[in-house]
């Protein structure tokens, strides 16, 4: 039997996870956003076709550098956030018992259609403050592509925009060319 969730209740990262395991809360559909389990926006046929095109271009080019994880991460940033990014590179590792920890990630991608302002907000000011090296909003409202780089407190020192026509790459791994257009729908 899984907790209602239309009433949020403040949690611990551990609480959640604990919840999560003994299946008082559903595995997927939800995240832990400032102690706070909540609902995750519904993904519609552009939201899935973005994610698609991202992880075919990033397991095409991995070549055993790195993992890539599709919707299927809950990425434990501090004591009270456990969000759910939609791609995440991490280090090659045996992650059979345990998920990679921020230090394992290199980077983060998050595909916004709805959840635009969210992701540009409250979820960059946590990845930033628990030192995600490397974040991306795939903005699907304007065609474009957000890349943050160099964590520095609650914000990213480096912020470049990418529009439909260009190419941008992890900084990890600079030869891995992922192009904009077909993860924007607009080739």
């Amino acid at each position: 039997m899984a907790i209602e969730l239309e009433a949020l209740h403040r949690l611990s990262a551990d609480t959640y996870r604990r919840a999560t395991e003994l299946g008082l809360l559903p595995e997927r559909g939800i995240e832990l956003i400032d102690g706070l389990v909540v609902r995750i926006i519904p993904k519609g046929a552009r939201h899935r076709h973005a994610v698609n095109k991202l992880n075919e271009q990033f397991v095409l080019q991995s070549r055993g550098r790195y993992e890539v994880s599709c919707d299927s991460l809950s990425l434990r940033l501090g004591p009270h956030d456990v969000p759910d990014p939609d791609i995440a590179l991490a280090r090659p590792g045996d992650w059979s018992r345990r998920d990679p920890s921020v230090e394992d990630i290199s980077l983060i991608v998050e595909v916004a259609d709805s959840s635009t302002d969210r992701d540009l907000s409250d979820k960059l000011i946590r990845y930033a403050r628990a030192g995600v090296a490397e974040y991306w909003v795939v903005d699907l409202e304007h065609d474009l592509v957000h890349v943050f780089r160099r964590p520095n407190g609650e914000e990213y020192s480096v912020h470049e925009r990418a529009g439909s026509d260009a190419v941008v790459a992890p900084a990890e791994y600079p030869d891995v060319r992922i192009e904009v257009a077909p993860v924007v729908g607009a080739s």
